[in-house]
């Protein structure tokens, strides 16, 4: 069957349209057992691809491969049959149409297409040298002997790449030109629907603001309120306290609701939580607004118009990674509290008490940045109800350094380093208690019953892969995810996660 799709560049241009020949899903073996898995790169593996580029003063290139299923060799026997209209379009494969024929290289829609293209490209990288990463298997590296480096990541045909050593990374352009057939893009500007610049001073910038504007267009302006209500400087309105008191009494009255605003507000949230790869911002009202998509109720729409008109009016924001790790805002507000922090990748973490009126549980978040941007941030309610402040600040520390371990273990690759020879990681708390509990191997009546997984907190810092310290509430900044904060303290804490960005235009948008 044909398949019809439209490219749309960076800035929502067009591109140019497209048409494909794929294989029927629906008349495939359903019963395949060979694993169909093939790695593809994720949001914060890009982020910290990112940042490291900045750290090497490296500029991020970009490749596309050229119908890469197509390049890709089958490596199972499968015979399609294409229609006959296309041996009249095409008069010199007459003779392949209206019959069965075998398929010597994969097409799109066959049910292996993804992992044989990736097979392919595996083993040629290897062959030239490269080693996959065990951490991203879609990351690769290789290192020369004089201690130059190549960087890769891959999601399916599209590649970044960067190296510290121009020639050499000429040289593998042109290796991986004689095999599969590809477009050079010069320096990266578009992935994963967000988009890259890479300034002058080798700082780089990622943001989604395109889709944004995307998404306050799709909801808010369908929904009459373009240009309505006030500026907006916080998320959720303030006093806004989520509880499923406020849900409809039925699934009717929540689509008579959703009728009404012309909202699908289940829609609408899957939207935003891939918006939130780069909001910060908006995490905690996201991930508040998420519990409720089943049967919203009216104050769940009005906060969700309330998020809404906050993107209209604060659209241009995204991640910045610094060259200089001196120059970041995050670097500088930690010398203002007499902090000296070594190294480019560190943590916080934070943690509210029992604000959930539903279940009791608390709200946590952490923040792991490297070169002064985020490169992986939740919100998010651990399953324990905790007792005390200092057992919910404890509990979300966990949560907080089995993220950071994934990051860590992959920043060790990227620098070519055991994880016993880097240094331990800070991750910073605001309650000294949770502190104590860290370092503290004594059980009480307060600690005792905490669940045993909670402490891998004390393994962690005990074998120096991390390392506790005490930040003042006012700059903890993780406190963005755990609470609806007003406007001028939400400000501060984004001034400190986000960057104003530049629009289409090549202009800085004022909040």
């Amino acid at each position: 069957m044909e398949i019809f799709k439209v490219k749309i560049k960076s800035d929502g241009s067009l591109d140019k349209l497209k048409t494909r020949l794929v294989v029927r899903g629906d008349l495939q073996d359903k019963n395949i057992t060979e694993d169909k898995w093939s790695p593809t790169a994720s949001f914060r593996s890009l982020k910290m691809f990112l940042g490291h580029a900045s750290r090497l003063r490296a500029r991020v290139k970009q490749l596309d491969f050229v119908g890469a299923f197509l390049q890709a060799k089958m490596r199972t026997r499968m015979f399609v049959t294409i229609p006959k209209i296309f041996g009249i379009l095409f008069p010199e494969y007459a003779w392949c149409t209206g019959r069965p024929v075998r398929l010597l290289m994969s097409m799109y829609g066959t049910t292996l297409c993804g992992k044989y293209w990736y097979l392919d490209l595996l083993e040629f990288l290897k062959e030239i040298g490269f080693k996959e990463g065990d951490c991203v298997k879609c990351s690769f590296i290789k290192e020369f002997s004089d201690g130059c480096k190549i960087y890769l990541l891959n999601y399916v045909d599209d590649m970044l790449y960067y190296g510290t050593d121009l020639s050499k990374l000429q040289a593998f352009e042109k290796q991986l030109g004689e095999r599969f057939q590809l477009e050079l893009l010069g320096n990266a500007h578009w992935y994963l629907g967000s988009r890259i610049n890479q300034l002058q001073n080798f700082d780089i910038e990622i943001d989604q603001s395109r889709y944004c504007k995307a998404i306050v267009k799709k909801y808010l302006d369908t929904a009459g309120y373009k240009k309505i209500g006030k500026h907006h400087d916080a998320p959720l309105p303030s006093g806004f306290i989520p509880t499923v008191d406020d849900c409809s009494s039925s699934e009717e009255e929540s689509k008579t609701l959703s009728a009404g605003l012309n909202i699908d507000f289940a829609s609408c949230i899957g939207s935003l939580i891939y918006l939130s790869m780069t909001r910060t911002d908006i995490i905690y009202a996201v991930n508040k607004l998420a519990k409720f998509t089943r049967r919203p109720g009216q104050v769940h729409f009005e906060a969700l118009l309330h998020l809404l008109r906050y993107l209209r009016d604060n659209s241009f924001y995204g991640v910045r990674f610094y060259s200089n790790i001196s120059d970041a805002p995050l670097y500088q507000m930690l010398l203002k509290q007499n902090i000296e922090e070594k190294h480019t990748f560190f943590g916080f973490t934070d943690s509210s008490w029992n604000d959930d009126p539903d279940n009791g549980r608390s709200t946590g978040c952490y923040i792991i940045t490297y070169m002064g941007g985020i490169i992986d941030h939740s919100s998010n309610i651990p399953d324990p109800v905790a007792l005390s402040s200092a057992e919910a600040e404890y509990n979300e520390g966990c949560v907080a350094f089995m993220a950071a371990s994934h990051l860590r273990m992959l920043l060790c690759e990227f620098l070519g380093v055991r994880d016993e020879e880097t240094p331990a990681t800070s991750m910073y708390f605001d309650s000294k208690s949770a502190i104590a509990m860290g370092v503290n191997y004594k059980d009480t009546k307060h600690t005792r019953h905490i669940m045993r997984r909670y402490h891998y907190v004390r393994e962690n810092i005990a074998a120096n892969r991390f390392t506790s310290k005490w930040i003042s509430t006012e700059f903890q900044i993780a406190d963005i995810g755990t609470k609806n904060n007003d406007g001028p303290r939400h400000k501060l804490l984004l001034n400190f996660v986000l960057v104003r960005v530049k629009d289409q235009n090549g202009l800085i948008q004022e909040g």
